[in-house]
């Protein structure tokens, strides 16, 4: 038997160390991964999501170093519910049957006839061993209060958290600590919006009335709470969401409805101040023919 070189063991070790820290392995790394998200942010061939958002290209980019993937295949999959990064249910199926502990994996249903009566996923060991995953039932759906896409694509949903839980419990380090498709609709207690929003009687907007993109400039974001009406009697979601609820919106579309009032200087929420966000909205109605 062959005993391994010292280089090939340093070459192993820093393998190792770019699985775990990615784009953050070192400084040439991580110019390089930068480099490269800007170049993807750049495309018009990637999700819209990471079009311009160069940040977000580094973040994607970062995962496919940690899973050794190609990053296009992670931005397909990989997509934010209110500012939490989430895996596509196929991709976590995916990532499960591909972890290296196992040589099969299979969901069971309780009653082979109806999947409602309960579904959870099951893997064998590469020892021979079974290990099973937690039963998703529908006692847990209904008194976890879960979303709207239960009711719409049921088989898929209990399929796509039972291999979630299976997961964090039997391979945590396949998810990367990311939820999976449904989780943090279910989080924030309302799913995505699957229809454009009913449109109201549109009128003439000034560009400046809905986003002062000189104010945004000038003054920085602030960072500490903002005088929200009832604060203190109740929690007060912050604006953005606010927004999201009465525009009946994703992130995605707020963004670009601020951009395109604004006139394009202003990309996002992000880049607006705690009172200019509060004074939109306290008035949603003025980003209403923005959406969609």
């Amino acid at each position: 038997m062959n005993t391994p070189t010292t280089e090939s063991l340093t070459l192993q070790e820093q393998g190792q160390q770019l699985s775990v820290l990615g784009a953050f392995a070192n400084s040439e790394q991580f110019q390089m991964a930068k480099q490269a998200a800007e170049m993807l942010a750049s495309s018009s061939m990637v999700p819209t999501t990471y079009q311009n958002n160069p940040g977000s290209c580094f973040i994607a980019l970062n995962t496919a170093l940690r899973l050794r993937m190609d990053p296009l295949m992670i931005m397909q999959n990989l997509y934010v519910v209110q500012n939490r990064p989430s895996w596509s249910g196929q991709f976590a199926i995916a990532l499960v049957n591909i972890c290296p502990k196992f040589s099969a994996t299979w969901f069971e249903y309780r009653n082979e006839e109806d999947f409602q009566k309960g579904v959870r996923m099951c893997a064998q060991m590469k020892t021979g061993q079974n290990v099973y995953g937690t039963w998703i039932t529908p006692e847990m759906v209904k008194a976890e209060g879960w979303g709207k896409k239960w009711q719409t694509m049921p088989e898929q949903m209990y399929k796509y958290r039972a291999a979630a839980f299976f997961a964090r419990t039997n391979c945590p380090e396949a998810l990367l600590g990311l939820s999976v498709e449904g989780e943090a609709e279910d989080m924030a207690g309302k799913s995505q919006p699957d229809i454009k929003p009913p449109l109201f009687k549109s009128r003439e907007i000034s560009r400046g009335d809905v986003v002062d993109a000189e104010k945004v400039a000038d003054s920085p974001r602030q960072l500490g709470d903002a005088e929200v009406p009832g604060k203190g009697d109740v929690e007060v979601p912050p604006p953005h969401i606010r927004l999201m609820e009465a525009l009946s919106c994703t992130e995605e579309q707020l963004n670009a409805a601020i951009a395109k009032a604004s006139g394009n200087k202003v990309k996002s929420w992000h880049e607006m101040n705690a009172a200019q966000m509060e004074k939109l909205a306290a008035n949603p109605d003025k980003l209403q023919p923005f959406i969609g």
